[in-house]
């Protein structure tokens, strides 16, 4: 698509493609939330029931035959087994022994996607940062555990390291910029992109506020 349909747009003056060598971190582990506090232990052991376990085995390859399957759970995660049943054509015991296959191998995970403006942070910012190759590894770590960067990777192209930054408004967004991230070592310089208006989230497309499944084909 970038290179056979984007060049035949009329409206596209420019554009520049770079690599994401490395993501920093895992996803989650920075435990940006929206909800205005943080939880202590106790209360996320009651809302997850304490940590996941760990995967029993090798990863379990879906088949053709799991396709329906995951389609319905693209559309709604928290389906039960009788409208997964109902959706697939399985029976109630199938689809409960392919999840407890797939979930248990680490193959099937669920995550939650939320819009942050609907949490009121509505600055939505890239930061583009110029770190010094000594320090990327650890530089490119502790920004991922910053709590208003949703993403952070190393990447090609000018500036080495990019951040996805997740802010209430242009004046705490400032205030990052000023406090948490100028005590970080090793950045030399950076950029801002302000995203406008954003289209898509994760596998979800944005449409009236609100996230939709993307329609297939």
């Amino acid at each position: 698509m970038l290179f056979q349909q984007l060049p035949r747009s009329a409206a596209v003056l420019d554009m520049s493609i770079d690599l994401l060598i490395h993501p920093f971190d895992s996803p989650g582990a920075a435990g940006w939330t929206g909800y205005g506090g943080h939880l202590t232990p106790e209360q996320e052991q009651v809302l997850t029931g304490g940590p996941s376990p760990a995967p029993a085995g090798p990863l379990l390859p879906p088949t053709a035959e799991d396709v329906p399957l995951l389609d319905a759970l693209a559309e709604d995660g928290r389906a039960s087994h009788t409208q997964l049943a109902g959706l697939t054509g399985w029976s109630k015991g199938r689809v409960a022994r392919r999840l407890e296959a797939l979930e248990s191998s680490g193959t099937l995970s669920y995550d939650i996607d939320l819009l942050p403006e609907r949490l009121g942070y509505h600055l939505n910012a890239t930061l583009w940062l110029r770190v010094a190759p000594a320090h990327l590894e650890r530089t490119g770590q502790e920004i991922a555990r910053h709590e208003e960067v949703a993403f952070a990777g190393a990447t090609s192209g000018d500036h080495n390291v990019l951040a996805i930054v997740t802010c209430r408004d242009a004046e705490a967004f400032y205030r990052y910029l000023t406090t948490r991230l100028a005590a970080v070592p090793g950045v030399d310089a950076y950029g801002v992109s302000i995203r406008v208006r954003r289209l898509k989230q994760a596998a979800s497309l944005i449409a009236h506020g609100r996230l939709v499944h993307p329609a297939p084909g």
